[in-house]
């Protein structure tokens, strides 16, 4: 849901394959610069990292690890981005997940194209000002539980990107992630004391999931109740196999939004003084957007157009190359020379 986070484009880049050349060695010393010099030229502590094949990068190494498997065993891109979610939802759980919306920018290197994913999330349908003034003294909760909540994206957004650009099945994508949850993974310092939050105690089934011990750094931490609503997804598609890969993977996207999981999340809401309904799950689909762009210094940039930054940094963009000059001022560090305006 809304309050999850954003999963930044399911906070998760895989790039596209490129080709390394490197010069011949001198006999005395080489013209590459050291790992050191690279790193402080980049302004980063942080390694260069080459490859031949693809890159991966995202918030969580076992995110990252889950993406980069999958492209070793043959699948896209686009695989490798639902899988590595999957595991970031897992590892991360308060800014990613199953419960989230999504904003993903993607290229098509078959047609040259990019394409904006909008998975964003809507309120419910009883989320109304009216119901607020009535109800909460007109107040909108930020945060606070079912009340800020809004209808999560990501599923339907892994289903298009695995029915439209994808290769492999809900199945093999998500294997990694069932994986961790059955058989847990480290917790580091910081999600073991945000485990012990008092905004998990507001209801049962969170306190059961995530503080039924109280944990430590290094301690194991399973999710046996996310593995099975994983392995829901992986049954429906199963089942509808003998349909063809397309039908195979609605079905499992149709069970999260139209069957029992989304019965559960409605009944759960209703339960517990939310406002979700059943409908609002069953009328909920993502769209693939034409990206919005802008020419800066030769370069076509693209954002996502729905409710992101991304507008925002393309209208920065064009007071930037508007305003200013490349030419800055050396005997004055940290300040620039404005350019006439065109």
């Amino acid at each position: 849901m809304k309050n999850a986070g954003r999963i930044a484009a399911l906070a998760l880049l895989v790039a596209a394959a490129y080709a390394l050349q490197t010069r011949a060695q001198e006999t005395q010393r080489t013209t590459r610069p050291s790992d050191q010099e690279e790193q402080q030229a980049a302004g980063t502590m942080r390694p260069v990292i080459r490859g031949t094949h693809a890159a991966v990068s995202s918030m969580k190494p076992e995110a990252t690890r889950a993406a980069e498997n999958i492209l070793r065993a043959g699948g896209n891109a686009f695989d490798a981005a639902v899988a590595g979610q999957a595991v970031l939802g897992l590892v991360d759980p308060a800014a990613n997940g199953i419960g989230s919306d999504a904003e993903i920018l993607i290229y098509d290197a078959k047609t040259r194209q990019p394409y904006s994913i909008n998975a964003e999330a809507p309120a419910p349908k009883l989320a109304t000002i009216e119901w607020y003034n009535k109800n909460n003294g007109g107040k909108i909760p930020t945060n606070d539980g079912l009340l800020s909540g809004s209808i999560p994206g990501t599923v339907d957004a892994w289903y298009i990107l695995l029915d439209r650009w994808g290769t492999m099945s809900f199945e093999k994508v998500l294997e990694q992630a069932i994986e961790i949850a059955e058989n847990g993974f480290p917790l580091p310092a910081n999600l073991a004391r945000n485990l012990a939050s008092s905004k998990l105690a507001k209801y049962p089934t969170s306190m059961k999931v995530y503080q039924s011990k109280r944990y430590t750094e290094g301690e194991l931490f399973k999710n046996s109740d996310l593995a099975r609503t994983l392995r829901k997804l992986v049954e429906a598609e199963k089942q509808n196999a003998s349909k063809g890969r397309h039908a195979a993977l609605k079905a499992a996207r149709d069970r999260f939004y139209k069957g029992d999981i989304a019965q559960t999340m409605a009944r759960f809401s209703e339960q517990n003084g939310g406002l979700f309904r059943y409908e609002d799950f069953a009328n909920y689909t993502a769209k693939v957007e034409t990206p919005v762009s802008t020419d800066y210094r030769g370069y076509r940039v693209y954002k996502n157009k729905s409710n992101t930054q991304g507008p925002a940094e393309l209208i920065l963009l064009n007071i930037l190359e508007a305003t200013i000059s490349r030419r800055w001022d050396t005997t004055a560090p940290n300040t620039f020379i404005p350019a006439p305006r065109r």
